[in-house]
C-alpha cells in the first residue's frame, strides 16, 4: 500500500522547476516530429517507432478577464494564460500512449486574486486561475479486449451532458482525474462504461485524493435519440461541496433521455432532454443527503438556429440540504457568474431559455436564467449571458462572453458582472 506521502512524489511539484513539464512534453514533440521527418530506422513495430509514428498535442489559450461584484472594492482585471504541449503515440501493438504538460500564468499585472483561500478577504473578486506547472493528461490505452478500449492514467472524464462529472475546461486548468475505465461497444447501437478514479487534480492545480466508482450504459434506439442510466459513488466526506456536514459522501443513481425528432423537408428539428436521478447518502454519508434531481427542456432548431427552453430541479430535503454536484462542469449550468458554485440548503430551481445562431464562421449564444429555491420558493434572482464564437482559421478560435448576474428580493449575494475574451489555438 502507497503511503500519502509517497503517492505525492508521484506527481511534479509545482514550486520549483516552472517551466519543467513544459519543457519536456515540447522536447519529446520536437524528437518525435524529427523521427518522423527524417524516416529514421526507429520507425518499425517497436515501441520507439510507436512513438515517432505519432503526433504532438499543443494548446495555447490565452484569455483576458474582468469581473465587478457589488460586495468587493476592487474590479478583477487582467490576462491569463494555458498552455499544454505533449505526444500522442502511434498504436504498439494494442498499447498506445498519452502525454501532456501544462503550465499556466498570468499575462501583465495581476490585478485579481486567484487563491479561493483568500476570497472573504480580497478586495479583488475571485479569479480562480492560479499559476502552475503540472503533468496534464498521461495515460495508457488497451484495445486487446473484443469491442473494448481500457484507458489507465491521468485522463479526462466527461459523462453525458457533463452534469455530474467533468473536466470543467472553462477554468485555465483542467479537472483531471487518475484511475481506469473501461468502455464496451460489444452490444449493438450500446455502449457500457465502468470506471474507477483514486485522486483527483482540480482546477486549482491541487492533487487530492478520491474515492470516485462511476457506471454508464448507453444505447441509440433509433438515430438522433440516445437513453442512458448511470449510477456514481463519491466517496469523500470532504469533496468541494459547502454544506457544514462532516461527512459529503453521495451515491447518485439516474437516468436521462436525449434527442431530436426530425422534419428534414423543412430544415427543422424539435431537440429535447429528459433527466431524473436520486442522490443519497454513501460510505457514511450524512443522512440528510437524500434529495431528486431531474431536468426537462426542449425546443425547435430551424436552418441551425435554435430556440429552446429548459427547466432544471436540484432538490431540497426540507431545506436541509440541496443537490451538490462538486465534479461537474460549473460553467456549463446555472448561469456563467458561477453564483450558484454551491447549491443553497433550499435547493435551486433554474428556468432558462437559450438561443444558438451560427452565421459563416461566426456563433451567437445567448442563455437567460430565473432563479428560484425548490424549498420555500425564494426568489434568487437572474442572470443573463451572450457570447460569439469566431472560428477565423484551423484550429483557431476567438470568443468573447459577458454574464450578469442580479439577485432578487431574497437572495443574499452580490451583483456580479463577468467578461471574457479567449483566444484558442489548437494542434
Amino acid at each position: 500500500m502507497t503511503s500519502e506521502s509517497e503517492k505525492e512524489n508521484c506527481y511534479p511539484d509545482r514550486r520549483g522547476g516552472a517551466h519543467a513539464v513544459i519543457l519536456a512534453a515540447l522536447l519529446a514533440v520536437s524528437a518525435g516530429a524529427c523521427l518522423a521527418a527524417e524516416g529514421d530506422p526507429l520507425e518499425g513495430d517497436g515501441f520507439s517507432g510507436a512513438f515517432a509514428r505519432g503526433r504532438p498535442i499543443l494548446e495555447l489559450r490565452p484569455r483576458y478577464n474582468r469581473i465587478e461584484e457589488s460586495d468587493k472594492e476592487e474590479v478583477t482585471e487582467g490576462g491569463t494564460i494555458r498552455i499544454v504541449a505533449g505526444w500522442r503515440s502511434a498504436p504498439w501493438g494494442d498499447l498506445r500512449f498519452t502525454i501532456e504538460g501544462i503550465h499556466t500564468d498570468r499575462l501583465g499585472p495581476k490585478n485579481f486574486n486567484d487563491d479561493g483561500g483568500l476570497i472573504n478577504i480580497s478586495p479583488y473578486p475571485l479569479l480562480p486561475d492560479p499559476q502552475t506547472t503540472d503533468l496534464n493528461q498521461a495515460f495508457v490505452e488497451y484495445s486487446g479486449l473484443p469491442a473494448t478500449r481500457v484507458v489507465a492514467g491521468r485522463q479526462r472524464v466527461r459523462m453525458d451532458s457533463q452534469r455530474w462529472v467533468s473536466d470543467n475546461d472553462f477554468r485555465q486548468i483542467p479537472q483531471l482525474f487518475d484511475g481506469i475505465g473501461a468502455t464496451n461497444t460489444s452490444l449493438p447501437y450500446a455502449e457500457l462504461y465502468a470506471a474507477y478514479f483514486s485522486r483527483v487534480r482540480t482546477t486549482s492545480g491541487v492533487d487530492s485524493p478520491l474515492n470516485l466508482s462511476l457506471l454508464h450504459a448507453a444505447i441509440n434506439p433509433w438515430p438522433g435519440h440516445a437513453l442512458a442510466a448511470y449510477a456514481i459513488f463519491h466517496d469523500q466526506p470532504q469533496n468541494g461541496a459547502f454544506t457544514g456536514f462532516a461527512n459529503n459522501s453521495y451515491r447518485v443513481v439516474g437516468a436521462r433521455a436525449e434527442g431530436a425528432f426530425a422534419l428534414a423537408a423543412h430544415r427543422l428539428e424539435f431537440p429535447y432532454t429528459l433527466e431524473y436521478a436520486r442522490q443519497d447518502s454513501y460510505a457514511g454519508g450524512d443522512p440528510r443527503i437524500d434529495v431528486p434531481y431531474w431536468r426537462a427542456g426542449g425546443g425547435v432548431t430551424w436552418h441551425n438556429v435554435t430556440l429552446r427552453a429548459d427547466q432544471e430541479v436540484k432538490g431540497s430535503n426540507a431545506g436541509q440540504y440541496g443537490v451538490q454536484m462538486p465534479l461537474t462542469d460549473f460553467y456549463g449550468f446555472n448561469g456563467w457568474t458561477l453564483h450558484f458554485f454551491n447549491t443553497p440548503r433550499q435547493g435551486l430551481k433554474d428556468r432558462w431559455a437559450t438561443l444558438r445562431w451560427p452565421v459563416a464562421d461566426f456563433l451567437f449564444f445567448a442563455e437567460a436564467h430565473k432563479f428560484r429555491t425548490d424549498f420555500a420558493n425564494l426568489d434568487f434572482g437572474h442572470e443573463n449571458d451572450m457570447g460569439i464564437s469566431w472560428s477565423f482559421y484551423d484550429g483557431v478560435s476567438l470568443r468573447l462572453q459577458h454574464a450578469r448576474y442580479d439577485p432578487g428580493p431574497d437572495g443574499t449575494g452580490a451583483r456580479v458582472r463577468k467578461t471574457w475574451l479567449t483566444l484558442t489555438y489548437t494542434y
